[in-house]
């Protein structure tokens, strides 16, 4: 396996540097909006009521 010259994988930014999991739809995935239309209990794509928090 060859790298090509100039082109170091560790200087490439990384992604975010937190776990976005624990924000998205239970049931379809979708990340929430910020859209102010959008409602705040439930899903905005699929409608899927989120969990509780504990």
């Amino acid at each position: 396996m060859t790298e090509e010259r100039g082109h170091d994988r560790d200087d490439e930014p990384g992604g975010d540097p937190v776990c976005w999991l624990h924000q998205l739809c239970p049931a379809c995935g979708a990340m929430p909006t910020d859209d102010p239309s959008a409602p705040r209990d439930r899903c905005w794509r699929c409608g899927e009521p989120y969990p509780e928090d504990e």
